[in-house]
């Protein structure tokens, strides 16, 4: 039904010219490689690698969910950064064609999982679980596709061979979204509850299908779906919980913890596969992690945002020589040169699982005893008076803030602000005026139009 493609790897070869001018010494064909169950792992190892490679260490996830909101601006130094905290990025925009191209790299991979393991000769539960997990994984790209660019390319088969490069139109998003859920809904099911193996830990699960499927449901306004799923990760046999402190969260000697459910995974040592967050967030020529970069500062209105007395505000800032705040959630005091930082990123916390709970069973039914056990649990950690006696719109309110403040420059903030209309009105009361109805997409980067003119049209007014 759907053509097989190679978007965004197609621009991926051409701008490694470089590379394929060498003369290749090593190179196993496809069809010699998907033969055994270490092969089926090397495949979705590979799968997974897009969730962690979005920019160097991660950094588009914050750069799309954050630097284009109000809680965070960019070191000048780096255009196409500027431009998308200003909102007069176009179809050029690097940081856009890079993630536009890993994700489709990441489906790409995840596809050759879906056709080619299940053939492969092996342990039966594994294979099965293998699918499972490359199934979630390309929910999971599929989801920040269609939420970033709204219409794209739905690619379930793997391209073999040149011969079989087509180019497919952009699909409407009820569609990409009902392949999502589908994604999700086969991993809730494929997958196990939790791993016994420590090589596995990370590894996704039932529980983190749901919560996915969850905040899909919440997206698109499905509200009962929404809170019964994620009540179903609330109260299922995963595990999950809050930790008593914040600086447990973040501590790097809890990774994989209670409260983690999809983190991308980063190692420290001398394997080059550590992550270098840190230096993004620390102040300029700060001696942190070898050299700090000062890329991403935390605005005063989130700052603000937090009372005196709210534990998150001394656990998530600290202050620069420069007498300015900076982000101090991802912090490895062992990280003395670049890439050598443990710290995972989250994609997905128990705490937002509690919070799109709270939200969305506010939204199907009012406020209610559940609810707000939900959202309060997050303010009694955090020291804050528990919420009581409000209306739907003051509990609505009140989630919204405390989403902002819990998951800050965690790469969500753009997301919700989307969802819940709030975008446009949310940045042109900080004084931005360059920002429209139309950015709540952003544009098909224009190398791959060129390469596909069927991509066309472009969203509307990027023109």
């Amino acid at each position: 039904m759907y053509k097989k493609y190679i978007l965004g790897l197609l621009t991926v070869c051409l701008s490694s010219c470089s590379v394929l001018e060498e003369e290749p010494h090593s190179f196993i064909p496809a069809e010699e490689f998907y033969k055994t169950q270490a092969d089926a792992m090397a495949a979705v190892t590979a799968a997974y690698t897009a969730s962690k490679a979005n920019g160097d260490t991660n950094r588009n996830f914050n750069i799309l969910g954050d630097i284009t909101t109000d809680d965070l601006t960019p070191l000048a130094n780096n255009n196409d950064r500027v431009q998308l905290n200003s909102y007069t990025h176009t179809s050029q925009n690097v940081i856009v064609r890079e993630s536009w191209q890993n994700f489709f790299l990441g489906i790409t991979r995840c596809n050759i999982v879906v056709e080619r393991v299940p053939s492969i000769a092996m342990d039966e539960a594994l294979r099965s679980r293998l699918v499972a997990e490359a199934k979630f994984l390309r929910g999971f790209y599929y989801f920040h596709l269609v939420r970033l660019f709204g219409k794209v390319p739905l690619v379930l088969q793997e391209t073999k061979l040149p011969t079989e490069v087509t180019f497919p139109k952009r699909e409407e998003p009820e569609v990409i979204y009902q392949q999502i859920i589908k994604d999700f809904q086969d991993a809730e099911t494929g997958l196990p509850d939790k791993y016994t193996k420590n090589e596995d830990r990370g590894r996704v699960t039932s529980g983190m299908a749901k919560g996915y499927l969850a905040l899909v449901y919440l997206t698109r306004q499905e509200w009962s779906l929404a809170a019964a799923k994620a009540k179903e990760t609330m109260e299922g046999p995963y595990g999950y919980g809050l930790w008593d402190t914040y600086k447990e969260v973040f501590d790097v000697k809890n990774e994989f913890g209670k409260e983690a459910m999809f983190d991308a995974q980063f190692v420290s040592g001398p394997g080059g596969q550590g992550s270098n967050l840190i230096a993004f967030w620390a102040q300029e020529n700060n001696s942190i992690a070898g050299r700090g970069f000062g890329s991403f500062k935390p605005t005063d209105g989130i700052y603000n945002s937090f009372a005196s007395y709210d534990k998150r505000k001394t656990e998530f800032f600290v202050k620069g020589t420069d007498n300015k705040w900076y982000c101090n959630k991802w912090v490895d005091s062992d990280a003395t040169t670049a890439n050598q930082s443990d710290n995972n990123f989250p994609h997905m916390r128990f705490a937002e699982v509690l919070l799109n709970f709270a939200e969305a069973s506010n939204e199907d039914v009012g406020p209610n005893d559940d609810a707000y056990g939900a959202v309060n649990a997050i303010r009694i950690r955090s020291g804050l008076p528990e919420l009581e006696n409000l209306t739907k719109e003051q509990f609505r309110d009140s989630v919204l803030l405390e989403r902002r403040r819990e998951l800050c420059f965690e790469g969500h903030r753009w997301y919700d602000l989307v969802r819940t209309g709030r975008l446009v009105s949310t940045i042109q009361a900080i004084g931005n005026t360059n920002i429209k109805e139309y950015h709540q997409v952003f544009p098909v980067p224009q190398l791959e139009l060129d390469l596909n003119t069927n991509l066309l049209p472009q969203n509307d007014l990027y023109n």
